[in-house]
């Protein structure tokens, strides 16, 4: 659960055990890469939590056959695109340590709250232990190769273009027209949002959860308030409020770091919440506060005053981002050549 508005819908298929899986399907070959086989059972457990998560996140009157069959063939993409890298980087002899490998398996490992939980995972997605080990090493393979062919190979931004990006952001927040294309406006649009969030007031809270729905009938609201009362009563009794957050918040998000929520800005948070937080002193606690989670106590612990980002203070920011942009332009021409010499049949999804 999260108090935050956004919500995004990312893929990749190249993630370390990034999906869950679904079940058993009779299984066929949904697409030939030179010569090796990308099966429907492994497109299956990419594709069904990815359709799933899209159908929850998209409102039903824009979920169509034409988009749904649009996300199906990206994702199938994705993992042509993993197949071809992979051929690659065995072509290349492309080798990864022991020692690197361990560090994956311990990562991925680190997802599940036991060992039993992650044995329980592997069983269900039938694949051996020594399995899992070769997929994370030839996901290793993939990065290190790429590292190698788009990273190390793209040209770091000039200092010049690193002024002129800052001075354009700069223009478009005060809204200057700049007579640039389309997608620059956009871009510079996201860069702007950014530089506005990170240069607003920001507050560091930390809060305590007793969920219930804001709808529910009102002895059920009423019951939640009187325990969240009591935990007030701690409060103003000199308990500390992270332990309490530890001991009684049903928010998981943020239960284990004592309800540390972070900084936020205005915008990121519900309504409700946020206008609390935001009147709030530092050190002080809120009276409980209802929103679409349920009942909150709130504490603030810093406050950050807006304030006007200098160039010196986003230059590195800003050239991490030319780089990128330069890496990835780099990276989808690279991965355009290597699909062009491959020999690709793909077969009908449904």
């Amino acid at each position: 659960m999260s108090l935050r508005k956004n919500i995004g819908l990312a893929v990749s298929a190249g993630m370390l055990l990034a999906v869950p899986l679904s079940a058993k399907v009779v299984d066929k070959t949904v697409a030939m890469v030179n010569g090796e086989a990308i099966m429907f059972s492994d497109y299956d457990k990419l594709s069904a939590p990815v359709m799933e998560q899209y159908k929850m996140a998209t409102p039903p009157a824009d979920q169509t056959p034409a988009k749904e069959k649009e996300l199906k063939g990206k994702l199938l993409d994705q993992m042509i695109d993993d197949k071809v890298m992979k051929q690659e980087a065995e072509k290349q002899k492309i080798r990864v340590s022991k020692r690197d490998i361990e560090e994956g398996m311990k990562q991925v490992r680190s997802r599940f709250a036991s060992e039993a939980e992650f044995q329980a995972e592997l069983k269900k997605e039938d694949i051996s232990l020594p399995q899992f080990e070769k997929r994370i090493e030839e996901q290793l393979m993939v990065m290190k190769l790429v590292e190698q062919e788009v990273k190390a190979k793209a040209a770091p931004p000039q200092d010049e273009d690193v002024r002129k990006l800052f001075e354009q952001i700069q223009a478009k927040a005060e809204g200057k027209e700049l007579g640039i294309d389309q997608k620059q406006e956009e871009e510079l649009a996201q860069l702007s949002k950014v530089f506005s969030r990170v240069s607003s007031e920001q507050v560091r809270a930390r809060h305590i959860l007793i969920q219930v729905d804001k709808n529910a009938p009102m002895n059920t609201k009423s019951a939640a308030l009187t325990k969240i009362k009591k935990i007030q009563k701690e409060l103003k009794g000199g308990a500390d409020f992270a332990d309490l957050a530890k001991k009684y918040s049903e928010d998981p998000g943020s239960k284990q770091r004592g309800g540390d929520l972070g900084y936020f800005t205005k915008g990121d948070m519900v309504p409700e919440f946020e206008k609390a937080a935001f009147t709030l002193n530092v050190g002080q606690v809120s009276e409980p506060v209802l929103t679409d989670f349920g009942y909150h106590l709130i504490r603030v612990e810093e406050r950050k005053a807006s304030k006007k980002l200098t160039y010196e203070e986003v230059e590195n920011d800003l050239k991490q981002y030319l780089f990128q942009r330069s890496a990835q332009t780099r990276y989808e021409g690279w991965l355009k050549d290597l699909r062009a010499k491959a020999t690709i049949k793909i077969n009908q999804l449904d």
